[in-house]
């Protein structure tokens, strides 16, 4: 395990790590100094390197990759052995009981570019709960910086910046500083508040003997952060222009656009210049960071005696604590305060007045009016006519709120953000004699005949109301009494786009253009007009309940009652021809409502067959399901270098009900699977097509059909980023194209605009069906406990040896008796089920684990799903080596600590583990015990999923096991997973179990020794290996 951090020290950023160790590294370390220790478990900086390219992280700079400092950090230690910064890289032998103090220890450290720290950012920011370079996880400085850069991106997209200037040694260098305004100052108080420790505690001089302030270090961080992101924006802007070297100001404004280098050529002319722009930089922070900001009131004009309004509007001002925006003083108290008010200024020790002037006078530089007021004394307002006034709000209004200024509007107004305007609004007809029922049976398809007005807000205006709007001189007029801004370009947009509105549009574009309040590019207030429509809408919208529907006959189950609800919506939208999303906790059962689904649409006549995407892994298990719950399904496994092709394919698939593939298959048959006319799409696991570059992204869009369904446990909403691939699956249309998506919701929201994420889940939360474990009308229908058997493939590595121990054995086997034979069948099964578990378990030597086992994939796929759910896990396995294993993997995966107990630990330790499990603030999400150690007397009720990893074929003492979670204190249902290899000995004795599941224990009781009792052709049938036991499983 490495974990990557990050320091920034003299004006650079460096990359150093940890590595995991043995106790006994920690006794052996070595001193590199009278008064500096080297950490003793810190990375090489090759290994740091290493690391980085296998991130895909490029070397911004020329040399850089050669380069290593040693930079002295301080560390907490205890009884001068310094603390790991995580379990995950090892224990260390620190005195438990002294008090921690912090230790100056000395590390290699990396230098990177900030074209390095970009590409790191954007590495953390796509990777969920996995990691994306296994082994190696990104410590939480190093994530902190990949948030200052977010921040300062945020920052550059505001304007809240300056230029500035600052001494480097005996020359200056220009630099871009964050402009800090009263209107963000919570954020940047979180953002200061948010810094780790250990970046303020690094020096590449002397040792630090204590952390520098907390402004101090998150400030140099952003500063570098936001200089670099406008110096990269502005550099190609500037190329190939030649610099007046006569002109100081121009030789400073142009270096701002270069790569950050001491001005040394023009150190005379910066030397007097560097004073006037410290000073104007200085008086500005002076301005923006006060307890009080400027608060501006806009009034509309007086009615004149006639009625008509006038044209003078009045803006006043006054000041705003900063602290308490409920506390407003006018403009003309703070020249005469009362009692009250002085008592506020005296109390924060400024000056109020002078704050007033400073920011009117930076105002009155590029707003005439309030200049013009300036000329009297004691300035309180300023007057506006119509055209002053659009020329405020258009072309200052924005810059004014960026810089904390606050502007109150007309009440009738709003915010400007929410000002009224133009759309269009359709106003269908339902064809003559065709109602809406709720079975659905309406074409998409069908074309409405659609009448179009245009909106102004709420309103929809009359012809004389366009003519004036169209003949409007300036973009501010008073409609129906109300003022309001229309630009000619959206007025010329709606205009325009009227012409050619159509006068027919498709139910299913009708009801995409209602939520996506969009139609061709044009705005939509609305669609009205269709009973269809509207009951629909109420249906998705969930002011109306979908009526629920009777189980289909041929379901062998029992739906529970929110399983009923979910089978109903499914049936629903599958009828009606539109897409979903059913997006339930993991173990509340999607594969029952899906499969309930296909079989009711079968009993109303549909003929043609579902196509089911899921990954490799579950293929095995959607068949078992289907066989399961609706049996004599037929269903066509299209997996496999052996699987059908062409015609064959598809005159198979025409006579099946559920056609299964993988998603690389998805891909690489995406033509022959297209050609076949499909009823719906299935996407298990959807989350596998987030990326919408992918190929199997793409393909999965590409594949037509009726209706399309996308099955996760994934808390896709919550997603921005993630959910345009999937809607476009779902409904192509009811959300912008890319480019709009990211421009008018990512970007936003990733800005901390809260109502642009609101307006994404408005359109998309009326097809996503999302419940929790935790809801309380989920926790009444559930069982206490959740038994599923999750069938695994063997890879081909484990399908080669496990013939292999099957030869050994017949040879071995054929002249053993008694005693002897015994002893081989019982070692054949350990080596079987080894090779199940892990060809690195049977073999013993310690090689790689990705991408060798079924199980060990499934159990990837199983975890990061719990992870992204905040559940937890006790994973059981008969064989401490492979409990080390799986700690390894799931540690190296998802970077998480992950306990392990098994025979060897002391009671004291397993104590300590099992507190930490239960009772911990931030308790690991993976408990691995083996079955021996942990099958009983342990209380283990903080996991809600237990994972049997191999199977003892003793029900009673799985039983135990199980009940480490399933037991007095559990709040949640449990689920268990039972883990089996398909095709081997261990799906075919769990079957002689399940049949004989009444004894059981008289025929299993002890343990596998009934197995070696039977016949030798018993035994190689038992054994032998199934055909559709293997798949590729990396």
């Amino acid at each position: 395990m490495l974990i990557i951090h990050s320091f920034y020290a003299e004006n650079s950023f460096y990359l150093w790590g940890e590595r995991s160790f043995e106790p006994e590294e920690v006794l052996n370390k070595s001193g590199l100094g009278a008064d500096v220790t080297a950490l003793p478990w810190g990375a090489s900086a090759e290994m740091v390197r290493r690391a980085m390219k296998r991130a895909s992280v490029s070397g911004g700079r020329k040399g850089a990759a050669d380069s290593v400092v040693f930079a002295h950090v301080l560390l907490p230690s205890r009884g001068g052995v310094p603390i790991p910064s995580s379990p995950l890289l090892g224990e260390c032998c620190c005195c438990g009981d002294e008090e921690a103090v912090l230790s100056s220890y000395t590390v290699p450290a990396v230098p990177v570019s900030s074209e390095e720290i970009v590409e790191i950012s954007a590495i953390l920011k796509n990777t969920d709960e996995k990691l994306s370079v296994p082994g190696v996880l990104f410590a939480d400085d190093l994530r902190f910086i990949a948030k200052a850069l977010e921040y300062a991106s945020i920052m550059v997209c505001r304007g809240t910046y300056l230029p500035d200037m600052e001494r480097s040694g005996d020359s200056f260098v220009s630099v871009w500083r964050p402009l800090l305004l009263a209107k963000h100052q919570d954020e940047h108080l979180e953002y200061v508040k948010a810094i780790p420790a250990i970046l303020r505690g690094f020096s590449l001089r002397e040792p630090r003997t204590e952390v520098a302030g907390r402004d101090e270090s998150a400030e140099a961080i952003l500063c570098a952060l936001l200089d670099y992101v406008i110096r990269s924006s502005q550099a190609a802007k500037q190329h190939g222009r030649k610099v007046d070297s006569s002109n100081p100001h121009e030789i400073w404004l142009r270096s701002l656009t270069w790569p950050k280098v001491p001005l040394e050529s023009w150190n005379e002319d910066m030397d007097s210049l560097y004073p006037q722009i410290r000073n104007w930089a200085d008086s500005l922070k002076a301005v923006t960071r006060q307890p009080w900001r400027l608060f501006m009131r806009l009034e509309e004009p007086e009615r004149e005696e006639n009625g008509a309004s006038g044209e003078t509007w009045r803006l006043s001002w006054h000041l705003q604590s900063s602290r308490d925006p409920g506390i407003v003083v006018p403009a003309a108290r703070v020249w005469s305060p009362d009692d009250a008010e002085r008592l506020w200024f005296e109390r924060e020790g400024l000056n109020p007045r002078r704050y007033l002037l400073q920011i009117l006078g930076h105002l009155a530089s590029f707003v005439p009016a309030i200049a013009a007021s300036l000329e009297y004394p004691a300035p309180t307002e300023c007057f506006l006519d119509t055209n002053e006034l659009f020329d405020f709000l258009q072309n200052h209004v924005p810059v004014i709120l960026d810089q904390g200024i606050q502007v109150q509007f007309p009440s009738s107004w709003g915010s400007l953000s929410e000002r009224p305007r133009l759309a269009v609004r359709g106003n269908l007809h339902d064809r003559e004699n065709e109602g809406f029922s709720s079975c659905g049976q309406i074409n998409l398809g069908d074309l409405l005949e659609v009448d179009w007005s245009v909106s102004l807000g709420e309103d929809i205006l009359t012809e004389d109301e366009l003519t004036l709007i169209s003949e409007l001189k300036t973009p501010l007029a008073n409609i129906r009494g109300r003022w309001v801004i229309l630009y000619r370009d959206e007025i010329e947009k709606i205009i325009n786009g009227m012409k050619h509105m159509p006068r027919e549009i498709t139910r299913r574009d009708a009801l995409i253009a209602s939520f996506s309040e969009g139609i061709d590019d044009m705005p939509v207030s609305a669609v009205n007009g269709s009973q269809w429509l509207n009951s629909v809408r109420a249906v998705l919208t969930g002011a109306e309940e979908i009526e629920p529907v009777p189980q289909p006959c041929g379901f062998a189950g029992s739906l529970r009652p929110y399983q009923n609800k979910g089978f109903s919506w499914l049936l629903w939208l599958a009828k009606l021809g539109l897409g979903g999303c059913l997006a339930d906790d993991m173990g509340l059962g999607k594969t029952v409502q899906t499969l309930a689904m296909i079989q009711s649409l079968r009993e109303k006549g549909e003929k043609r067959p579902v196509l089911l995407i899921c990954p490799t892994s579950v293929v095995e298990n959607w068949r078992r399901e289907t066989e399961k719950f609706i049996p004599g399904t037929k269903v066509l496994i299209h997996h496999g270098t052996k699987r059908l092709k062409g015609d064959k394919f598809l005159d198979e698939a025409s006579e099946s009900v559920i056609v299964l593939s993988s998603y690389a298959l998805l891909f690489r048959d995406n033509t022959l699977l297209a050609e076949m006319s499909w009823s719906g799409v299935i996407l298990d696991e959807a989350q596998n097509i987030k990326n919408p570059d992918t190929r199997q992204s793409r393909a999965a869009r590409a594949v037509p059909a009726d209706w399309h369904l996308a099955l996760t446990g994934t808390p896709v909403e919550n997603h921005v980023g993630d959910i345009w691939s999937i809607m476009e699956f779902l409904l192509p249309g009811l959300l912008p194209n890319r480019t709009r998506f990211s421009r008018d919701f990512i970007r936003p929201i990733q800005a901390g605009e809260v109502k642009a994420m609101e307006k994404v889940k408005k359109m998309t939360g009326p097809f996503i069906l999302r419940r929790l474990k935790t809801d309380k009308n989920i926790i009444s229908d559930l069982p206490k406990k959740i038994e599923t058997q999750v069938f695994c493939p063997l890879g081909r590595e484990q399908a080669t040896l496990y013939n292999a121990v099957l030869r050994s054995l017949e040879d071995e086997i054929s002249e053993a008796e008694g005693i002897q034979r015994k002893g081989l069948v019982l070692a054949a099964i350990t080596s079987l089920k080894q090779v199940c578990d892990h060809p690195a378990l049977y073999l013993k030597d310690r090689s790689e684990l990705e991408g060798r086992s079924g199980k060990l994939a499934r159990l990837a796929e199983i975890a990061e799903e719990m992870l992204a759910a905040g559940d937890r896990a006790l994973i059981f396995t008969q064989y401490a080596e492979m409990g080390m294993m799986l700690k390894r993997f799931l540690q190296e995966t998802f970077g998480k600590e992950v306990l392990f107990l098994h025979g060897g630990v002391d009671r004291k330790k397993r104590d300590e583990m099992v507190q930490r499990f239960q009772n911990s603030d931030n308790p690991p999400p993976f408990f691995v015990l083996s079955l021996k150690a942990g099958g009983t007397g342990l209380n283990l009720t903080g996991a809600n999923h237990v994972v049997m990893f191999d199977r003892w074929w003793n029900p009673a003492v799985e039983q135990q096991a199980v009940d480490r979670a399933y037991r007095i204190g559990q709040k949640s249902s449990v689920q268990v997973h039972y883990f089996c290899c398909k095709g081997t000995l261990e799906e075919k004795i769990e079957a002689i179990i399940e049949s004989k599941r009444h004894v059981a224990d008289a025929v299993v009781g002890s343990g596998e020794n009934w197995i070696s009792d039977l016949s030798d052709e018993d035994l190689r049938e038992l054994f032998a290996l199934s055909r559709d036991a293997v798949e590729d499983i990396r």
